[in-house]
């Protein structure tokens, strides 16, 4: 997703403060208001509003164009109603091209037009054959006694935040004179949910910050209790920490607020390393587990802190969680779990935090595991956002259908304790092995079929990367070696049903593909390999530009199912000297669809193991693996496979140098065409060649907008061009270009949002604003000509309010019905036309020079009768009254 979009004219009022007390909406029975606002040539300010506010939640509302539009990151405005965005589009966006989506659902449809998210049935348990019970359960609690303790600290300043936030810590640890020696600390971060609830009102909620009687503030980081027990009984001290004050104003956050929370982490560790030694804890081993927004915060504080701190990030759990930026943490282990029923954060971004690692940092060992959690939701990970544990109202995130797949009567479902189960567990299992170096869990995490025993029924699925993987690449270390009656190719990691080159092209996708970029991003595409059959016995697969070396590993390929039909495979390894033997997968055949139906469906990779042992091949020098069909037709595609070790690689003491944008001002001057560049800071030293990817939304059509940035080593510094027009027309008083990047190789990006903003220094046009008539006969228009003295290059708004004037005044029965109708609804034909609050809008396109308000009146029968029409006009700054008189 893109940068935020910052729009403002000098003409207009300010922004709205958002409102003190949020309830509840009912289903929404009007589809809202678009506006589109022409910014320049091809450049468009849209704005949805929506008819009640808007939910809190960690996903955010989206703008969605066609193909080929561009898009810039949504942003919420003040009045928590509003969907703003820019878009660059050859022609003016019509609204009915344009979405606006939340956690896969439309927002701009009537309720009754909205998709059901779940419409099959109820889906069957995975066939997972295969599957091992480890007898290491990291769930189970430890013997030491467990002491909680709360702190309150002095509040702190964080950038882009008007209030500072709270901080507030829930400690878990072990007793003070538990013999534990050294604590690894494990901090936890709750994700974006309402701040403030009235504890006498279930349908009362506040945004305001801080929390104002009657509100009082919503417990989140009390929600991992469960897991901090646990943990502590084992011998770990854990600390979870509150944001409200984040949540309730990062609503017009560029990034979402993850730099914020980012900056709270730090704080906390910061008070915990005068703390340390009193607590026994061990700064050296540090986990993090955040939770939807707070998993991007975690990740971001993981990726700022230095190697030079006086605490070090040893791994990090994230739940559900938010990737608005695709960044990842090299050389931090991370285990992200995904809930298939997330309702919330529905296209399950947070697997971006394992794919985007692949490729960044040639040399990271550290695992990047995501685990597909069946059966879950959103919530039930926080007991403070569950239905019965929670103090302030919670609700199921799921939308849809009781009876339907992930509905609350799936018997596939997870009830919220059985969720926390999950979440106990996997969360322990990762600080074990992230903290405390235990790989007796690993195969939870590494693509392996393994369970514990507390998690009961629950199913899951995993793969990984990195842990001292080597890994070939579709397209980029391999091609294709020739099929055997099936259909092969190398295709777009991309979901673009128009694109005969995207992957998704007849996928029959809905609202989730995890690993796959969907229509209107614009991020970096992965290749993938594609094969379809249609007969048992057809293969097809890939030659490796270098041979791949089994021995004493095994050979593991990320592989995504259609899902469709049954699926069924054989993996064939040849060696160099053209040796080959067919192996049967660990665990079968095989290969579960993951959802039956398209709006539940999910193409997430599962791993595809192979164990070599005595396969009659030169297992050091492996140069081709294929897939047969071992079923009578199916589609899978493969993101990249792999020689896996039986354990983890050590992963080096390194962080990679961050690439931080800056924001520029400038004065738009004369001279047509020009350029500005946007600076980047480098932070670390960069030691090799290295490159990251740029978009920019809203410079003048015809620069380029997408292009790769390569920096050199040494390098501390750059810059990035966008182009602007200067003229001597007046325009908004700000216009914004936004400038997104991406790492590439060997960098990452911290602040990856930058922004040129265009100061129009030309005058503003003069307006006049008269009656055309200051008196007409009943049953011909009033009409009023607002007019500026020279075109502007921007949309100029004007809105005309019936109000009280001189006289006696207009009834709504001496206007024509036809525009009463539209304007003032049903009301009684004697009521005064003022106290309908009649309304009536209008603009002024770029180019022209006026616009005329009419409301057309109804002939009368009372004749020598005189009424007034008074209207008060809004146009920028600038408001008049005008009143025309209707003569019988």
């Amino acid at each position: 997703m893109l940068a935020a979009t910052v729009l403002s004219s000098g003409i207009g009022g300010a922004a709205a403060r958002p409102h003190v007390t949020d309830r509840a909406p009912a289903a929404a029975s009007v589809r809202g208001e678009w506006q589109v606002r022409t910014l320049g040539p091809g450049q468009y300010a849209v704005a949805w509003t929506s008819p009640t506010r808007l939910p809190v939640t960690s996903d955010r509302p989206t703008v969605v164009g066609p193909a080929g539009w561009l898009v810039g990151t949504s942003t919420i405005a003040g009045d928590g109603r509003t969907v703003r965005a820019r878009i660059d589009a050859p022609t003016r966006p019509d609204p009915t091209r344009l979405d606006v989506r939340l956690s896969g659902v439309r927002l701009d449809a009537v309720a009754g037009d909205r998709a059901r998210r779940a419409a099959g049935p109820f889906e069957p348990a995975l066939d997972l054959p295969g599957t091992q019970t480890l007898t290491t359960d990291p769930a189970t609690p430890g013997s030491y006694a467990v002491a909680t303790s709360d702190y309150t600290l002095a509040p702190v300043a964080v950038p882009g935040m008007r209030a500072p936030i709270e901080m507030v810590g829930h400690v878990v640890e072990p007793a003070a004179g538990a013999p534990t020696g050294p604590r690894p600390l494990v901090l936890f971060m709750h994700g974006r949910h309402g701040s403030c609830y009235d504890p006498a009102d279930a349908d009362a909620w506040s945004q305001n910050w801080p929390c104002k009687a009657p509100f009082r503030e919503v417990p989140s980081h009390l929600g991992y209790d469960y897991v901090q027990q646990v943990l502590a009984s084992q011998g770990y001290a854990t600390v979870s920490i509150r944001v409200n004050g984040i949540n309730a104003q990062d609503f017009d956050a560029p990034d979402g607020g993850a730099g914020a929370r980012a900056r709270l982490v730090q704080a906390h560790l910061d008070h915990w390393a005068g703390l340390a030694a009193e607590h026994q804890v061990d700064l050296s081993r540090v986990v993090l587990v955040g939770h939807s927004r707070g998993g991007e915060g975690v990740d971001r504080a993981s990726i700022r802190i230095p190697l030079t701190a006086p605490y070090r990030i040893v791994g990090q759990v994230l739940i559900a969680p938010t990737d608005f930026a695709v960044q990842t943490a090299p050389y931090v282990p991370t285990v992200t779990l995904l809930p298939f029923c997330d309702g919330d954060v529905s296209d399950l971004q947070g697997q971006k935090f394992t794919d985007a690692a692949r490729d960044v940092a040639p040399g990271d060992t550290s695992l990047k595991s995501s685990v597909l959690v069946m059966g879950a939701n959103h919530n039930y990970f926080n007991t403070e956002w569950t239905p019965k544990t929670a103090v302030s109202p919670a609700s199921d995130d799921w939308p849809g259908e009781a009876g339907q797949t992930c509905g609350s009567a799936d018997p596939r479902r997870l009830t919220a304790a059985e969720q926390r189960a999950i979440g106990t567990a996997y969360v322990a299992g990762a600080v074990h092995l992230f903290a405390a170096g235990d790989q007796s869990v690993l195969p939870l995490f590494d693509g392996s079929r393994a369970r514990v025993a507390s998690q009961g029924d629950a199913q899951t699925l995993s793969h990984a990367i990195g842990g001292g993987r080597v890994v070939r690449v579709p397209s980029t270390t391999t091609a294709l070696s020739l099929a055997d009656g099936a259909q092969t190719r190398f295709c777009a990691g991309t979901y673009d049903d128009g694109r005969v080159s995207s992957c998704g092209l007849g996928a029959a996708l809905a609202a989730a593909a995890p690993l796959w970029s969907t229509n209107g991003e614009r991020l970096p595409v992965r290749s993938f390999f594609e094969m379809a059959w249609t007969a048992s016995g057809q293969s097809g697969g890939l030659l490796l530009a270098s041979p791949l070396d089994l021995t004493g590993r095994r050979l593991e390929l990320r592989t995504i199912v259609d899902g469709r039909s049954a699926t069924a495979v054989r993996v064939r390894i040849t060696d160099a000297d053209g040796a080959g033997a067919l192996v049967d997968p660990v665990g079968g055949v095989g290969l579960p669809g993951l959802g039956s139906t398209a709006d539940v469906r999910k193409l997430w990779a599962q791993t595809l193991v192979v164990d070599p042992t005595g396969a009659a091949v030169d297992l050091t020098r492996i140069t081709r693996v294929d897939l047969v069909a071992a079923s009578s037709r199916g589609r899978v595609w493969v993101a990249d496979l792999a020689s896996a070790p039986a354990a983890l690689a050590a992963v080096p003491d390194r962080r990679l140098p961050t690439v931080s944008f800056s924001r520029v001002r400038v004065t738009e001057g004369m001279g047509g065409a020009k350029t500005a560049r946007v600076p980047f800071q480098i932070s670390g030293a960069l030691t090799s060649p290295a490159r990251f990817t740029v978009l920019t939304v809203g410079q003048a059509r015809g620069d380029v907008q997408r292009f790769t940035v390569d920096l050199a080593p040494g390098q501390t510094s750059g810059s990035v061009p966008v182009g602007y027009v200067a003229d001597q027309r007046a325009d908004y008083r700000r216009l914004v270009t936004q400038v997104t990047a991406w790492p590439t190789r060997n960098v990452m990006t911290d602040g990856y949002l930058g922004e040129l903003a265009v100061i129009d220094d030309d005058p503003r046009p003069k307006v006049a604003i008269r009656a055309v008539a200051r008196e007409v006969p009943a049953g011909s228009p009033a009409r009023w000509r607002i007019r500026l003295d020279k075109p502007v290059d921007f949309d100029l708004s004007v809105s005309g309010k019936v109000v009280r004037g001189p006289g006696t005044p207009v009834r709504v029965s001496d206007i024509a019905q036809s525009w009463t109708d539209l304007h003032v609804g049903p009301v009684r034909p004697g009521k005064p036309l003022w106290k309908s609050h009649a309304m009536t809008y209008d603009v002024i396109d770029p180019g022209r020079r006026e616009v005329v308000i009419s409301i057309p009146t109804r002939p009368s029968d009372e004749a020598g009768a005189t009424r007034t029409l008074t209207l008060r006009i809004d146009i920028g700054k600038q408001t008049v009254r005008r009143t025309v008189r209707i003569v019988s």
